[in-house]
């Protein structure tokens, strides 16, 4: 078996992440956010190995459970009534809970999933980590950092559903959350432990250097949005040269942004397709099923998941590290639409704009409704064009000659019956 590879540090460019050893990796997670409460054993040990399969190398998930982030209650137990603390301090841990993380910890190694791991989130901050003092808080990342500090597989994390006090717009967390998510930072970092952290701010659209105050400390922007993806993530690679990262979109079955329908297999896709081909270094899935209701283990595959596994191999089979998103016109030079706003509230399937990368010979386009779109021969390395179908990014694509004019039109119904294709053509070296 080829060794696991694990998301380690931030590539050169300052565009990706790369792994242990230093070779660019593509972010493909899932959002199993309640799992160190919820989950068996057994379960997590199921979990994990059904994502290796389905291509999933990274998850989301709290260390902690509180009622808002799929936990069981506000004092972190577990399903089975483990407490991770005694008398709630949280310098005294229960080790029969901590042996249990252990083991979920190492369950994700051996499968190659690196957990993006909240030791503290902007959900138990107001439960178990009430009454903790700066000193404890401090004190307990430190210990986190010294637990898990051999583990290969983790990227640090905090915040979640977080409006701290300089974000523009709406910012009513309270002051002592970021106190506290601070006291933990420095806490991990006092260990000399410098993997990657950043934090998760607000919706419905947020990247981490939002914040002032978080923006120094973040490693890379955590884009969270429920609106079309291209628009946070292009704001947020145009912003910072660090990776701007998909971290959280709409949940597949739930409907994130009011008045918009439940999230189906072409919203992810264009999540996902969208994202790429604007910057991000890859994509975070989540479904209704982060926070384990009965019979989770029967829903884990789904047709989108298969869906987005295969966009996953298309992108990882191009030099993705080199994509460049590209705004232009002078590939695509009509048909593409028009992009939304900055602060335009609109959801996943009310634009139709098309976003497109450049790198490494190659443009990718993704085109998410039926048009003719107009590109200038001129600037191709072959008069060719191959059209993919995104709900099967694998299967051989649609090769058609571009003429003259240039114009060249999505071909039908793809093989999920949506409008939306993937364009590819190659450039001059």
């Amino acid at each position: 078996m080829d060794e696991h590879r694990y998301v380690s540090a931030i590539g050169a460019s300052g565009r990706y992440f790369t792994d242990q050893h230093g070779a660019p990796i593509f972010v493909f997670g899932d959002s199993p956010w309640a799992g160190m409460s919820r989950w068996s054993p057994e379960q997590a040990k199921l979990y994990f190995a059904d994502r290796e399969a389905r291509g999933f190398n990274a998850s989301i998930v709290s260390l902690v459970g509180a009622p808002d982030n799929g936990g069981i209650d506000g004092e972190g137990r577990t399903f089975d009534g483990i407490l991770p603390f005694d008398g709630g301090d949280v310098t005294r841990w229960n080790e029969s809970y901590w042996q249990r993380v252990d083991e979920y910890v190492r369950a994700a190694c051996a499968h190659g999933n690196t957990l993006f791991l909240y030791p503290i989130d902007g959900w138990n901050v107001s439960n178990v980590f009430k009454h903790a003092t700066l000193d404890d808080t401090r004190r307990y990342g430190a210990m986190v950092a010294q637990r898990y500090g051999h583990f290969p597989n983790i990227v640090w994390m905090t915040g979640g559903d977080h409006f701290p006090s300089d974000l523009p717009g709406r910012h009513d967390s309270p002051p002592e959350h970021d106190a506290k998510f601070e006291q933990v930072r420095q806490g991990i970092r006092s260990t000399g432990d410098a993997r990657p952290f950043s934090i998760q701010l607000g919706y419905p659209t947020s990247q981490s250097t939002d914040s002032p105050m978080w923006a120094p400390h973040a490693d890379f922007n955590f884009v969270y949005t429920y609106l079309p993806t291209y628009r946070a993530v292009l704001d947020a690679y145009q912003r910072d040269r660090m990776p701007a990262l998909l971290s959280e979109a709409n949940y597949e079955g739930e409907n994130n942004l009011p008045g918009t329908p439940v999230t189906d297999d072409e919203v992810l896709r264009r999540q996902m397709a969208w994202a790429v081909t604007s910057g991000s270094p890859g994509y975070f899935y989540g479904s209704d099923d982060w926070e384990f209701h009965p019979g989770w283990e029967g829903r884990l595959d789904t047709p989108a998941v298969a869906q987005l596994g295969r966009l996953r191999q298309f992108f990882e089979l191009l030099d993705w590290p080199a994509l460049v998103p590209d705004e232009s016109a002078e590939v695509i030079i009509g048909g593409r639409g028009e992009p939304v706003g900055a602060g335009a509230e609109v959801g996943i399937m009310g634009s139709d704009h098309v976003t497109a990368a450049r790198g490494g010979g190659s443009l990718v386009a993704y085109v998410p409704t039926t048009r003719t779109l107009a590109v200038d021969p001129a600037k191709l390395a072959q008069p060719t064009a191959r059209w993919v179908d995104p709900a099967d990014a694998t299967a051989p694509a649609v090769e058609v000659a571009v003429d003259p004019s240039g114009e060249l039109t999505t071909p039908g119904r793809n093989s999920a019956g949506g409008q939306d294709w993937l364009l590819v053509l190659r450039l001059p070296a």
